[in-house]
């Protein structure tokens, strides 16, 4: 029999017997239950332990079932505040490892969690953008809820290969999906099957194997970074030129303090005075009025270093920028995005 079944039967059960009551206390000259409704009455104050002591049972039946609607009252109390409780657990449950979703937009995905991807995620959330994180570890969603605490964090427990769960992360409106497994296998066939999912994905890789980097390439996979390649060109440039690399790793770092730099794009809007106008003039502005030096620019999808003269800024197009944590902010204002893509 289900559960429910039972329910029904011990509510009826509980129902009699409060009826009983009221039969038999009417039927005696001294009782002050004399009807089903002061039963019901005797019966709802004893279940709330209100006790009000209006009526009681007098008669020696009456006292015995009165007796057992007390118990049963603690049953039944007992059992009404354990599904309330066990329900709100459920419910906060559910929300903590993200089974509702979540509202985000213009927001970035890593799936996978590991020392690596942390260091990415913080470097994102120094930026001042929103994470939104897909595990197949509970553990691992208590651990980034204590590393990035805050409403700019989103985790979401999941099976990796469940495709559909990526919609309750918002992934058709996200700026971009970072993939974060440790195996370049495991990653190459997950990438498959999400951009078969979702195709219109900006989806960005790691690769332990240099030599696969053109097979994620086409794979469709916009953004492939082979980590042994930047490790090494960063160590070379250490040996023969120090300065320059630590000038590098400086600005490829988001700034956290005011005077901290880094590297930074701006998308260019429709009602940017930028544009229309040539690199070299609006190289000039951002110098003189906010301390920012152009360094290039994007324009359909190709990036210009050093643009030449006459350059022109079109609406769409992107300029990359050196500023320090003190400009960012006024330079997100005159842009009107925030940095990034």
């Amino acid at each position: 029999m289900k559960k429910w079944k039972y329910y029904i039967l011990a509510s009826l059960a509980y129902i009699g017997i409060i009826c009983l009551i009221g039969v038999v206390e009417q039927q005696s000259p001294d009782a002050n239950i004399k009807s089903i409704s002061d039963a019901f009455w005797y019966a709802i104050v004893t279940l709330t332990t209100v006790g009000y002591g209006d009526f009681y049972p007098v008669t020696p039946i009456g006292k015995v079932v009165g007796l057992i609607v007390i118990i049963g009252s603690i049953g039944v109390l007992g059992y009404v505040i354990g599904e309330i409780t066990s329900k709100f657990n459920r419910y906060m449950e559910k929300k903590k490892y993200g089974f509702w979703g979540t509202d985000f937009e213009g927001h970035y995905i890593i799936i996978g969690w590991n020392p690596f991807g942390r260091q990415v995620a913080e470097q994102i959330f120094n930026s001042g953008h929103k994470i939104a994180f897909v595990v197949n570890s509970k553990a691992d969603v208590d651990l980034i809820k204590d590393v990035f605490p805050g409403d700019n964090c989103f985790c979401l427990f999941a099976d990796y290969y469940n495709m559909e769960a990526y919609e309750k992360v918002n992934i058709k409106k996200t700026k971009g999906v970072f993939v974060n497994f440790e195996e370049d296998t495991k990653t190459l066939v997950f990438v498959l099957n999400l951009k078969k999912a979702y195709p219109n994905s900006n989806i960005v890789v790691t690769c332990i194997n240099p030599e696969l980097k053109d097979t994620f390439v086409n794979a469709g996979i916009r953004y492939v970074i082979s980590q042994s390649e930047v490790a090494s060109r960063l160590v070379a440039s250490y040996i023969f030129e120090p300065f320059v690399a630590s000038y590098t790793e400086d600005l490829i770092t988001t700034s956290i303090s005011g005077f901290d730099s880094d590297i930074q794009q701006y998308r260019i809007l429709k009602d940017n005075k930028l544009a229309g106008a040539e690199y070299m003039d609006a190289f000039h502005e951002l110098k003189e009025k906010f301390n920012a030096v152009a360094i290039g620019m994007v324009s359909h999808g190709q990036i210009i270093k050093n643009p030449n003269k006459g350059q022109i800024i079109n609406a769409g197009d992107y300029l990359i920028l050196i500023s320090d944590g003190n400009t960012k902010s006024k330079l997100e204002t005159i842009f009107g995005v925030k940095e990034g893509e």
